[in-house]
């Protein structure tokens, strides 16, 4: 072949190279175009509301386009399409694809939200309910947030439930704007139109004044208002008006407080008493009647004031009766309550229906859990020991903590406490023991807890020594080393003979407690605390903090309930509970001006009576109620409810007093200490005596 040839043939295959790469081009450019102006048509179609056209050319598209960047944008206007025909089945079909083939697209986050709308269209609300938040737990647009949450809201809505719609919306609300924000809140009201009060008033607390917080105000005091609840009801409507006085409703409020205030119907005046006057607890319920009888003279002598009243209705110590009585205050338009006593826990909860602000004088657990309206002031377990474990550390500076305690419930629940109460200011409960309430003898439970109950190895035992042992003659001889058996004192508590008895059986034992004493000589105790908390009544206390010494358990703090508060206790453990203290709800020798005061005219009135703590706490709390009744802006049992949680402190004859948000009292209490024959105010260091 010559050259001019090959040449020729080169060129030939360079050609028709070159012709074949133009015609692929070609080709492709043709595809491309194709492709793209078939989507666009179905794109048009779609847009233009044409779904049946719209989804025969998509179809098409996947036909003739089965693989391309478009593939899922594509099956998801399928979807959508199918759904606006509603061929729900075809629908759920499509999107499912999406989801198996394109798993972590946009594309499958939007078939995501679009099933979820298939389940609302198709009638499956508590399936919305429960996909709705896998849904909103993927990486979602906030235009597909917002759409998810009203989905969610309604289907909740349609499950009657209202506040969880109300929370769905409130989602969407917060990422909304503009026109969508409108569209958002007019589904917000009516959840919240719905809502229950109590709802209503936690989702405020909640929301702290932020949008939509005027909506849920104003509602709550149209669902007072329909209730009855007047107070309540123009107490909320005032709370509203404050806070949002540009709201569109504020112009309805005003209107509203103005006809609640014509129709008011308490007599402002007026504070009921529902206490035992017969009955078992009679005593208790006199006891407090004078305290609050003390009050209204003194009262209306100091202020100049006459028109307080009081209604009493007894309770018989009953609970139905206290019930009707608690009734027949309500009709008699009383502004609040003081008491009950014995029956609280059975009528709190009506109290709280009725509305009436009720001030409970009893320690019973639990009774202030009834709602808004019921208060409690008392001296309470956990006030006691909260007390004492502060004072302990802060001012006794113990760390160690051992707890001998009856094995009850009382002593259970006290010794509980009290741990708690340790625990919370850092320190330590290094021993526990419980002993038999039954029994007089506490030898064993005391040398459980100073580790002499159990046999120490022979391997650890000292060599007796051999120094001579000398025993120094007791500096009280009429009280024992040991415990004598008392078995019989107890029967005789509050007899006049309980002391001759007690001396009597001290003495006989006194001479077999010293032999059995040398006898039993063994190891030292391990007294490895600082204070003991023996949570018992005087009677039983004084028989154990005698045989604390027997067991050479000495230079610890003792720390005792306001049980303790009695002279059978110095009578009984004398020497040996020198420095004891209690904490106690009122100490008629305290050296305060005004509780010096409170206790001479108390005595004067009452024939030389000296009150005790059910006397001082009662009038107490009547002086609280006069104070905030005759205050010319209180017109409603609603805003006292109000006050007395805002109230500053109160300075009282029971110590300084506030409510907390759950209606319990919390006191300045009194720490007495014992000293000599008595028990005196402990003076804090530092702090100034009471005035």
């Amino acid at each position: 072949m010559n050259r001019i040839n090959q040449i020729f043939i080169v060129f030939l295959v360079i050609f028709t190279a070159s012709c074949a790469q133009k015609k692929d081009r070609g080709l492709l450019f043709w595809q491309e175009t194709a492709q793209e102006q078939l989507f666009a048509s179905a794109q048009q179609q779609y847009q233009a509301g044409r779904y049946k056209d719209a989804l025969m050319l998509y179809q098409q598209y996947l036909t003739q386009f089965p693989d391309t960047a478009q593939t899922p944008a594509v099956l998801l206007k399928i979807g959508q399409s199918h759904a606006h025909l509603d061929q729900y089945e075809n629908a759920f079909s499509a999107f499912s694809r999406i989801e198996a083939s394109y798993p972590r697209t946009q594309y499958a986050r939007e078939a995501g939200v679009e099933r979820l709308a298939l389940f609302y269209k198709t009638g499956e609300y508590e399936k919305v309910t429960v996909y709705a938040g896998n849904v909103l737990g993927q990486a979602l647009s906030a235009a597909q947030r917002i759409r998810v949450n009203v989905i969610a809201g309604d289907s909740y809505m349609v499950l009657k439930s209202p506040q969880d719609a109300y929370h769905s919306y409130l989602d969407a609300f917060r990422l909304a704007d503009g026109g969508e924000k409108q569209k958002v809140i007019s589904r917000l009201k009516t959840a919240v139109a719905m809502m229950d009060p109590s709802d209503l008033a936690q989702a405020l607390v909640v929301l702290e004044d932020r949008p939509p917080a005027g909506y849920l105000m104003y509602q709550l005091g149209l669902h007072h208002m329909a209730a009855g609840f007047a107070g309540d009801a123009v107490t909320t409507f005032s709370d509203f008006l404050e806070k949002f006085p540009g709201h569109e409703h504020a112009e309805a409020a005003r209107q509203y407080i103005a006809d609640l205030e014509a129709s008011a119907i308490m007599d402002r005046h007026i504070v009921g008493c529902l206490l035992p006057m017969t009955g078992k607890y009679e005593q208790f319920g006199r006891q407090a009647l004078r305290g609050i009888e003390f009050a209204l003279s003194e009262f209306s002598r100091t202020r100049g004031i006459g028109s307080v009243r009081i209604l009493v209705r007894d309770t018989a110590s009953d609970p139905q009766v206290a019930r009707q009585g608690l009734d027949a205050l309500a009709d008699a338009g009383v502004s609040a309550i003081i008491g009950p006593i014995a029956t609280a826990e059975n009528v709190s909860a009506h109290a709280q229906e009725l509305r009436i602000p009720m001030v409970v004088l009893t320690q019973k657990p639990g009774v202030t859990d009834a709602g808004d309206y019921v208060f409690r002031n008392f001296l309470t377990p956990a006030m006691q020991l909260r007390t004492l474990a502060n004072y302990a550390a802060a001012s006794l500076f113990a760390k160690r903590f051992a707890i001998l305690y009856p094995d009850e419930n009382y002593g259970d629940v006290y010794m509980n406490l009290f741990w708690d109460e340790i625990m919370a200011t850092g320190g330590k409960v290094v021993g526990v023991e419980a002993y038999d309430p039954a029994k007089t003898d506490f030898g064993d439970p005391i040398k459980k807890l100073v580790g002499l109950y159990y046999d120490i190895p022979e391997d650890l035992v000292e060599a007796p020594s051999t120094t001579p042992m000398v025993f120094n003659e007791s500096a009280c001889p009429e009280f024992p080393i040991a415990a004598p058996d008392v078995s019989d004192i107890l029967s005789v508590e509050g007899s006049g003979n309980w002391h001759d008895k007690l001396m009597t059986a001290i003495m006989e034992s006194r001479e077999t407690a010293e032999a059995e004493k040398s006898e039993e000589a063994g190891p030292d105790p391990i007294v490895d605390f600082d204070a003991l908390f023996i949570p018992d009544s005087p009677n039983k206390a004084g028989l154990i903090i005698p045989q604390l010494a027997y067991h050479d358990i000495d230079g610890v703090h003792l720390l005792g309930t306001n049980l303790w508060h009695s002279d059978k206790l110095i009578d009984m453990a004398r020497k040996h509970v020198q420095g004891a203290v209690v904490a106690e709800g009122f100490f008629a020798e305290s050296r305060a001006v005004h509780v010096h005061r409170f206790v001479s005219g108390f005595k004067y009135v009452y024939g030389g009576e000296v009150p005790g703590f059910i006397e001082a706490v009662s009038y107490d709390t009547a002086w609280i109620l006069f104070d905030l009744i005759t205050r010319p802006d209180i017109r409603f049992r609603a805003q006292i409810k109000q006050e007395l949680y805002a109230m500053p402190p109160f300075t009282g004859v029971t110590g300084a007093t506030t409510f907390d948000p759950t209606g319990e009292a919390v006191k300045d209490l009194y720490l007495l200490k014992v000293q000599g024959r008595r028990f005196v105010e402990i003076a804090e260091k530092g702090s100034p005596p009471q005035q």
